[in-house]
């Protein structure tokens, strides 16, 4: 938390008048920065005719390819039943979703009530500033013409604000 340095026995305008200390005095800002690498992905039973599961990561990603598709069985009739045993792993190791990348910031303005310490405090949060979207995970099933593709965004990650009025005592 930063305190801005102005107003009533602050470094500047320190013998503001009450009026002048009630504008420019008592300002707070604070931020912090979030990032977490997304989780891995959950994957079926589909049939992979690679010789590497490192081929899988082995694409430029973006919302229309995160992942290289080319080694699967994309035939519905070729593939495995539900009974069958699982030949492909539930995760692959690197093969991520969308990771958390977001600026988070706030702005408080604090207001002395009386001079016994009563003091109200405004705040503005802003939670996720730049509002970055973040990706649900791809499709991962071999049979969707959507394989391997990002279709949506998790509403978890907008940007949200919120105000706050606070009385310390």
């Amino acid at each position: 938390v930063y305190t801005v340095p102005v107003g009533k026995g602050r470094k500047f305008l320190s013998n503001a008048n009450r009026f002048t200390d009630a504008v420019l005095g008592g300002w707070q800002l604070a931020a912090t920065y979030e990032w977490q690498p997304g989780p891995l992905i959950d994957w079926g039973n589909p049939f992979y005719y690679g010789s590497d599961l490192n081929e899988i990561n082995n694409v430029t990603r973006t919302w229309d390819s995160w992942f290289n598709t080319a080694n699967f069985e994309r035939t519905a009739a070729k593939g495995p039943n539900s009974f069958h045993t699982r030949v492909f792993p539930t995760r692959v190791p690197g093969l991520l979703r969308d990771m958390t990348n977001q600026w988070n910031a706030n702005i408080a303005k604090n207001f002395k009530l009386t001079e016994r310490g009563v003091n109200l405090q405004l705040r503005l949060d802003a939670l996720n500033v730049q509002n970055r979207s973040q990706m649900n995970a791809p499709n991962t099933d071999p049979y969707s013409t959507l394989f391997g593709k990002i279709t949506s965004q998790t509403s978890a990650t907008n940007r949200w604000l919120q105000v706050q009025a606070r009385i310390q005592f």
